[in-house]
């Protein structure tokens, strides 16, 4: 378990539950548990109300500096890694992995195979793949 990880958990939980308690008890609800998934929907049910609440620019930089943190841990070389689906090409079992990197990286974004190397696509192809992969499924249908 990585404690960076289990610490921001906890400060989500405990900042969502706080925003959550405001909400509860000047609007005379009841409060939400303390589950994150709960308090998250409790807040969108509520959020009209939250942006014209006096403290809703406090809401917004507490959250933004928690994501911000959240994703730092979670992607600590700023490479996000997002999964695409099965790699088109021929007889290739490999999963295609879209990184994410920032405007500022000295490496571009790409999508890469988890198999083959040699299957890769920078983001000027990103359209073509996708159509590549389009086609690639409609010929499974």
């Amino acid at each position: 378990m990585n404690p960076a990880a289990a610490e921001i958990r906890s400060t989500i939980r405990n900042v969502l539950a706080s925003w959550g308690g405001l909400v509860a008890e000047e609007r005379r609800l009841a409060p939400p548990t303390r589950d994150i998934p709960t308090l998250a929907r409790f807040l969108g049910r509520h959020i009209e109300w939250l942006a014209r609440h006096p403290a809703a620019g406090d809401m917004v930089d507490e959250i933004r500096d928690l994501t911000r943190r959240a994703r730092n841990i979670a992607y600590p070389n700023n490479v996000r890694r997002v999964p695409i689906g099965g790699c088109p090409d021929d007889g290739c079992a490999g999963e295609l992995v879209a990184l994410i990197r920032r405007q500022d990286d000295v490496l571009p974004s790409e999508i890469v195979c988890t198999v083959s190397p040699s299957h890769s696509w920078p983001v000027t192809w990103w359209t073509r793949l996708a159509r590549q992969i389009r086609t690639r499924q409609g010929e499974r249908a």
